[in-house]
């Protein structure tokens, strides 16, 4: 569960962020006896990255009639499935226990209940869109204070030594925020589960506290039963989150930000330092030159005037993702902030992948405009066949991707699947709205006049000489790849603890500061191997540049496989296996691929910028 928020920093942002609830977010009241309703979603486990929609398993209780509401693209591609339940729940009645179905049980159902406790997966039921969560609490290190926090989901069974328990009651704690005349409000949805055997048909004595717990396999019988407790609350409904998101260590992310910046201070010194000191050391030499009538006596970078603005080679597909990176970062900054506004509020289910995918399509234009610019500076000549690669790139190789990943979802009943109907309105949204908007930005942008280059080109190229060890492409890639890694690895903990196991993470305030020190990073990194490769006789800077920029992504899937093995678990007997494997690679390595496009395109424009800037002062240019 994605989201971004920011404290100290931007407290004036965050205290927005906590008030403002996009509509159909706003608060819901409900008066004494008005029934709350309470929707299943779907079970999840930290371990196995393979939601399931929760009226998909045999072993638990399903209505007659099934209500589904509508649900936003991001909804679906989260794999929620959200439908209604059986369960009654009436504003300030408190229910001792009630009887909700007695499910008979086949061999398919225990093998099935047993596997998914094994697996630890929790299951997710929703009341006014809070997730019911099970509640603990963290006490302070220091102070000894102790403080409620919430970790979403509740527990299917539990898995002891080859025995696997399942719970069959829950007593709900509900917690309201009296209102007066306008009635109360939701504030809390605390969900105890309990294992007790009962075959009975009738609620079960819930005082036992020696009663036996129900050994998935021993009950041909299953009888499910809930407690309902009311309880009024102190806590406002407008920070009824903070339970959720309390978990979250500032402090860690102010130390790795702290950490950061002073990798960010060294490496800009050292770069200015450098930079200046060699600079002004080889154009003094040739100032010093300019009396002599051969300037090939000179050395280094400045003897590649005539060729360092040769046109790429493959010019026709590093302009499309060049293009599609500045759709992917634009799309970034607007979805960061809208968060950092309080749009993308938790109550706003999917919002953040709903908000992605509608920003990146209306985000085409500029794709297609910065794409023709530039494959016309480097002699391109059919806008239109650009434009189409452009739009067509980046989204295909995704498309392909996650349709080939989806049968396999299928094929395991995943939620995470895409249904047939979500496929074709994306490609209706791709062709109605991404692919008009990129042809009509590719055509601007083919109109517009080309860069004026500040060096004349030579007709023949100049041979390259043998490159150093440390600017082999391997060596270049993992050294290059090194310092924005660095930056990021604490974050990209949080972000992937998010994506993969549950949790919410609501730092956007965090995510743009350590995104503004990555581009910097990025860009430092990638002008230096790009000087060190000119000095060393290698003109062809331009697909290096934007290597060098997205070499880091290298070690983001490197992380992501360690994270995968240390702690998903995955690879586990029953519902884990080659599937849940294939999906998490899959997806790590298109995150891995986006964010090389984000920082790649940093990096050649960075680099694009200082050429521009160093060869209109040598001579002969």
């Amino acid at each position: 569960m994605l989201g971004f928020g920011f404290k100290p920093l931007l407290g004036l942002c965050l205290g927005t962020a906590s008030a403002f609830y996009i509509p159909t977010m706003g608060p819901q009241s409900f008066q004494p006896g008005d029934r709350v309703p309470l929707n299943v979603n779907r079970v999840f486990s930290e371990h196995v990255p393979l939601p399931f929609a929760y009226y998909d398993l045999s072993f638990v209780c399903r209505p007659q009639e099934v209500m589904r509401p509508w649900l936003n693209i991001g909804e679906v591609l989260r794999g929620d499935r959200i439908a209604s339940s059986d369960y009654e729940l009436t504003m300030g009645k408190n229910s001792t226990c009630k009887v909700l179905c007695t499910k008979d049980m086949t061999a398919r159902s225990n093998t099935e209940a047993a596997e998914f406790v094994e697996q630890d997966y929790l299951v997710e039921w929703i009341v006014d869109k809070l997730p019911g969560a099970t509640a603990f609490v963290k006490y302070d290190k220091v102070g000894g204070v102790g403080q409620m926090e919430y970790r979403p989901g509740f527990s299917i069974g539990k898995y002891e030594v080859g025995r696997a328990y399942l719970n069959n009651h829950v007593t709900m704690r509900i917690l309201y925020e009296e209102r007066g005349a306008e009635g109360r409000r939701v504030t809390g949805f605390e969900v105890y589960p309990k294992s007790i055997k009962n075959e009975s048909g009738r609620c079960p004595d819930l005082g036992d506290v020696n009663a036996e717990r129900l050994l998935i396999g021993e009950s041909s019988q299953i009888t499910y039963s809930y407690s309902v407790q009311w309880v009024e609350s102190t806590v406002p409904w407008n920070h009824r989150w903070d339970s959720y998101l309390s978990a979250i260590n500032a402090q860690v992310h102010w130390y790795a930000i702290f950490n950061s910046a002073v990798i960010i201070l060294l490496l800009s010194s050292v770069v200015g330092v450098i930079l200046r000191r060699m600079l002004n050391r080889d154009l003094s030499a040739l100032s010093e030159e300019e009396f002599r009538d051969d300037i090939e006596e000179t050395s280094g970078w400045k003897l590649l005037h005539g060729d360092v603005f040769r046109a790429p080679q493959y010019g026709g597909l590093l302009a499309p993702l060049l293009g599609t990176t500045v759709q992917v970062m634009y799309t970034f900054i607007a979805t960061v902030a809208l968060g950092t506004l309080g749009v993308l509020s938790p109550s706003y289910r999917g919002g953040l992948l709903t908000t992605g995918i509608v920003m990146f399509l209306l985000m085409g234009g500029f794709s297609g405009y910065y794409s023709g610019h530039l494959y016309r500076t480097w002699g391109g000549t059919n806008w239109f066949k650009n434009a189409v690669l452009t739009a067509a790139l980046v989204p295909g190789f995704l498309a392909v991707s996650e349709i080939v990943l989806n049968m396999f979802l299928w094929y395991s009943s995943s939620s995470a699947a895409m249904p047939f109907s979500t496929i074709m309105l994306l490609l209706v949204l791709w062709l109605l709205v991404e692919l008009p908007l990129t042809l009509l930005g590719g055509w601007l942008g083919f109109r517009r006049p080309p860069y004026s280059e500040p060096a004349r080109t030579n007709a023949i190229p100049r041979p390259i000489p043998p490159q150093p060890a440390y600017l082999k492409p391997f060596l270049s890639i993992i050294l290059a790849g090194a310092l924005p890694f660095s930056v990021i690895f604490i974050e990209l903990f949080f972000v992937l603890k998010s994506i993969w196991q549950e949790s919410f993470y609501y730092e956007y305030g965090f995510t743009v500061i350590v995104g503004l020190l990555l581009s910097l990073t990025v860009c430092e990194t990638t002008v230096i191997m790009v000087w060190m490769s000119l000095n060393s006789g290698h003109h062809r800077w331009w697909w290096k540049a934007f290597v060098y920029g997205a070499s880091s992504s290298v070690y983001i899937f490197a992380y992501s496989i360690f994270f995968y093995f240390t702690r998903l678990r995955a690879g586990m007997p029953g519902v884990a296996g080659f599937v849940p494997t294939l999906t998490f690679f899959v997806h790590s390595l298109l995150i891995s691929a986006a964010y090389a496009l984000c920082t790649g395109s940093m990096g050649f424009f960075a680099a694009y910028f200082f050429v521009r800037r160093i060869y209109p002062m040598v001579k002969g240019s």
